[in-house]
């Protein structure tokens, strides 16, 4: 596993925390067994807050490649290695797991390479990365004013798909398969970059309570079936947005203000067995999205649940799992290289 060196903590934060939401959300989906996750207000209100998982993603790989100093072909070779070689790798231990639970039926695994379907997160950031090029160059030029400027055409698209407004096909096109997922990754290097004109604290302080209202607004409105959230929900992305800013401003201020309680307490989290836990989740991240399904296919053969209340077992689990087999990978010469792990 790599060294901590040089690492900026709070990014971690953020990569662990978006892996825990994104294996929260495919607990809901897949658990309890032969039940409709849609029927449920809890579930849904699990479901409010597990949305974050996946546009946290992308809001990372626009804090860490945006402006940044690189050739196009050195950009390209190194991205893609690290995205391409292990979803093939784990698409292949899937197909033989697969096979073997259906006892290598020909037939089957015909049709399981017709219709399986490649992990889409893997599908949508080959397609970020192809013009990630253009975009750095763009923010290379223009800086936050350009990133500004681009995240005012992208709300105003996300205002008119939040009001049905945005239905013709060529406009669907365009935003929902590349404007959503750019725009978290613009979004993401703009509150990494962009200095506010207010003090650690108070901005710490003003984003946790945005984060909690938001928080129970949407948990208030899949108790009562009133709406659903998704990543293009406007809901979803000042979540998204004041978490990445308390976890930056709380390490600016850690940074300034070293005696206060609250820069020991995060000093602590940092340094103590929870800081090495966000540290493992981080680095293994990759590797426990693409293999996590693994996991779950275990739980469902072996660990069928069929009530609600049993989620965060299964969650935990999953967890727990997930992370003890990605970091016995990373403890394995040659296999820690191709199976995502960085």
């Amino acid at each position: 596993m790599v060294l901590r060196k040089d690492r900026i903590f709070y990014l971690d934060e953020l990569r662990a925390i978006a892996i825990l939401l994104v294996l929260l959300a495919h607990t809901i989906q897949y658990f309890p067994v032969n039940m409709n996750y849609l029927t449920s207000p809890t579930l849904l209100s699990y479901l409010a807050i597990s949305r974050m998982g996946v546009p946290l993603f992308f809001m990372l790989s626009g804090a860490l490649l945006l402006n940044r100093e690189y050739s196009i072909s050195q950009f390209i070779k190194k991205r893609f290695s690290r995205v391409l070689i292990p979803a093939i790798f784990w698409y292949i231990i899937l197909f033989f797991s697969v096979a073997y639970v259906n006892s290598f039926n020909f037939d089957l695994m015909y049709l399981w390479i017709y219709d399986a379907p490649f992990p889409w997160f893997v599908c949508v950031i080959i397609g970020i990365y192809l013009l990630m090029p253009i975009f750095n160059s763009f923010i290379k030029e223009h800086g936050t004013r350009g990133a500004e400027y681009f995240l005012l055409i992208w709300l105003i698209f996300i205002v008119l798909t939040n009001l049905n407004l945005a239905q013709e096909y060529y406009v669907t096109l365009i935003f929902q398969n590349f404007g959503i997922y750019m725009g978290y990754v613009v979004l993401g290097y703009y509150l990494a970059n962009k200095e506010f004109r207010i003090y650690s604290l108070p901005m710490t302080i003003f984003c946790t309570v945005i984060f909690i209202v938001c928080i129970a607004i949407n948990i208030y409105n899949a108790l009562n079936f009133a709406a659903i959230v998704y990543i293009e929900s406007i809901s979803i992305i000042i979540q998204c947005s004041a978490l990445f800013l308390i976890l930056r401003y709380l390490t600016k201020f850690s940074s300034f203000n070293p005696k206060s309680a609250l820069s020991k307490l995060h000093h602590f989290i940092e340094k103590s067995f929870i800081g090495t836990i966000v540290y493992a989740l981080s680095v293994c991240s990759y590797t426990i999205y693409l293999m996590h399904e693994h996991i779950i296919n275990l739980l469902l053969q072996y660990y069928p649940i069929s009530t609600f209340d049993l989620v965060p077992v299964v969650f935990l689990l999953l967890v727990v799992g997930s992370l003890i087999v990605a970091i016995i990978l990373s403890r394995m010469p040659v296999i820690n290289n191709i199976v995502g792990i960085y």
